[in-house]
């Protein structure tokens, strides 16, 4: 009896009879590498052809849970039908063309570049879980030309790969011409992919199912979700269907008014009618947040192929690749190595660059809206550089939504004379009611903006009227000193765990946000002393750059269905929510400040099973207002 396993069926995404469907239909080259990658990959690997990925729509990804991962741009270049060569200048070399006499540029069309693109975005965004350092080469990055051979290739890209520094990593960085194309030797999977058979310790499961979150349409099911639109109120859906036809929208409302689930929705609608949607955020933590958003208003997974999300400056260092400008985005951080100057790029160099690469976008790499949310952390700078990628025919439609009173990095409002020259128009569409706050919170939340943040144009979150007040419990401790806030914020966790014993709040629910990275870090340690798992966006090199990087690549893996306790900052946790929250508030020194603790204080989310919310308070300008709780 034959007791072998069967052989293992590939997944190839989109399947093999539906490629005639595709947006963009495969070349006689494309077909050609496709055929030869279901001949000489292993069964194990899954094979993904032209997948969105967030908008970059590389050729081929190849993933094994195990193995590794593989982007691969393929080119269908002639040598004969074109002067390929590449220009050396000051700003690095460019690729180029010559034919009937005239020279051009080919930068934005460098497949040195966009592999390089491709691996920075999957390592840096989309396997978060994937290890700082050690993780990077995991991905390789290869570039297959099906009408040049691999000598010829490989000398044509030399310059553009020495100076990125590919020719040193032949492993990672392959390339494969029209001689090995159609070869199964074990050699030539070798070059092709040096992993495809070798075990990777840095893979795993975890690292597999984040990327292909971002391949594939998610699996959905109506049982376990309920769409956006069976929880909007009519304004919110009215605002979502944009039944005015209006082109540059702009929104204002207080905390828990809807304003996120009005981007996602109206990104959603967009996405279904075929429109090319760009969704822009401040905060890294809220791109998957957004996406999951549309996905569920529109109960179809289907919306995510349409939709780009990314925060603003990686916005920009994508559109400078798009555009052929790597080298100047480069050029802006040379010798900004100290949090000054790199603040400023941030700031205003680089959106003022970005604005002439986003002016310069092919109409294929441009979108049809863009949306923009806590668009009140935003400069008019930055919106100006977003409004360039609309279409260059002047038609697009843009979407902004905003609450000054989390202005928590002291960006200077918009005045009503740059807003009409930004495109906006007329009043604000205004939400006046917090659907998210329970009506004491409510109260609270509107007495803080009286007392600190006393602005006439201000938002007060309102519950609906008749509005029955349900579980809440809302807590104020003030603690003396600094070092107890630590120990006060775990302890305030586990009452939480115990208060709830009856009707038990998730451990995956509970959440601390601090204005501390060190004290953050700090209670992360003692949670773990008591054998609770946490998980946290707080880098622990001793090298600043290092743990930039760590905290980034951990702002990537905070999601919300995460089983550990949650462990952040305020400013990373902005527009998310949890039913059950400590917040920690250890200074209060100005507006910045102030706003930050009103962000905090907000981010409770109703839930009729009972909602917690303590605050761990040791800045004594807000005592006598924590004193106002007790009779909420």
């Amino acid at each position: 009896m034959d007791t072998s396993s069967p052989p293992r069926i590939r997944l190839v995404d989109p399947a093999l009879d539906q490629l005639e469907s595709l947006r963009q239909p495969l070349t006689k080259g494309e077909r050609e590498v496709l055929d030869w990658l279901l001949t000489i990959l292993p069964s194990s690997w899954e094979i993904y052809i032209k997948p969105h990925l967030n908008g970059l729509r590389p050729d081929f990804v190849l993933l094994h849970p195990q193995n590794g991962i593989a982007v691969y741009e393929v080119k269908d270049w002639s040598l004969r039908g074109m002067d390929y060569f590449v220009e050396t200048g000051s700003r690095g070399p460019k690729l180029m063309g010559r034919r009937d006499g005239k020279t051009f540029s080919l930068a934005s069309s460098d497949p040195v570049a966009k592999i390089d693109l491709y691996k920075q975005e999957i390592y840096g965004l989309y396997v978060p879980s994937l290890p700082a350092g050690k993780g990077y080469g995991s991905i390789v990055a290869g570039i297959i030309f099906t009408q040049v051979s691999t000598k010829d290739a490989v000398e044509l890209l030399a310059p553009l790969r020495k100076h990125r520094g590919h020719e040193k990593y032949n492993k990672w960085y392959p390339v494969i011409g029209s001689d090995l194309i159609g070869q199964t030797d074990k050699s030539t999977l070798r070059q092709l992919l040096n992993s495809a058979n070798r075990y990777d310790p840095e893979m795993g499961d975890r690292v597999a199912a984040e990327l292909r979150h971002w391949l594939v349409e998610p699996s959905f099911s109506s049982e376990q979700r309920v769409s956006l639109k069976k929880l909007m109120t009519p304004r919110q859906r009215s605002l979502c269907l944009n039944e005015e036809s209006a082109r540059f929208r702009r929104i204002k409302g207080p905390a828990g008014s809807g304003k996120s689930l009005i981007i996602a929705g109206r990104a959603a609608e967009l996405a279904s009618q075929g429109k090319r949607v760009l969704v822009v955020t401040f905060n890294i933590t809220l791109i998957n947040y957004l996406s999951d958003l549309a996905v569920q208003y529109s109960q179809s997974g289907k919306v995510r192929k349409q939709l780009t999300t990314l925060n603003f400056h990686l916005w920009c260092r994508r559109i400078s690749v798009l555009t052929g400008n790597d080298e100047e985005y480069a050029q802006l951080w040379s010798g900004k190595d100290d949090q000054g100057a790199a603040r400023k790029v941030l700031e205003f160099d680089l959106p003022a660059k970005a604005l002439g690469w986003a002016a310069s976008l092919d109409d294929h790499d441009r979108w049809d809206a863009v949306l923009v949310d806590e668009a009140q952390d935003f400069m008019p700078g930055w919106w100006g550089a977003l409004r360039a990628a609309l279409p260059s025919d002047g038609s697009g439609e843009a979407l902004i939504c905003a609450d000054r009173q989390q202005n928590i990095y002291g960006v200077d409002p918009w005045t009503e004379t740059v807003m009409n020259g930004a495109g906006f128009r007329g009043r604000w569409a205004m939400l006046d009611q917090s659907f998210r706050l329970s009506p004491a919170l409510c109260r609270l939340a509107s007495a803080y903006i009286e007392e600190f943040l006393p602005d006439s144009e201000a938002h007060r979150p309102n519950s609906a009227a008749g509005e029955l007040e349900f579980k809440t419990i809302l807590r104020w401790r003030q603690i003396g000193h600094g070092s107890q806030a630590a120990e006060a914020c775990v302890q305030a966790l586990l009452e939480i765990l115990d208060e709830s014993a009856g009707d038990p709040v998730a451990v995956s629910d509970l959440v601390c946000i601090v204005d501390s990275d060190s004290v953050g870090k700090d209670i992360v340690l003692r949670l773990r002393e008591k054998n609770i798992r946490a998980i946290d966006t707080f880098g622990h090199s001793a090298d600043r750059r290092e743990s930039e990087e760590e905290s980034r690549r951990k702002k990537q893996a905070f999601y919300k269905g995460d089983a550990r306790v949650k462990v952040t900052t305020i400013q990373s946790f902005k527009g998310w929510e949890s039913k059950a929250l400590v917040v920690l508030i250890t200074r209060v020194i100005g507006p910045k400040d102030l706003a930050l603790a009103y962000t905090a204080i907000t981010r409770l989310k109703r839930d009729d099973r009972g909602c917690y919310l303590t605050v761990v308070c040791s800045a004594p300008e807000l005592s006598a207002f924590g004193r106002k709780w007790s009779a909420m």
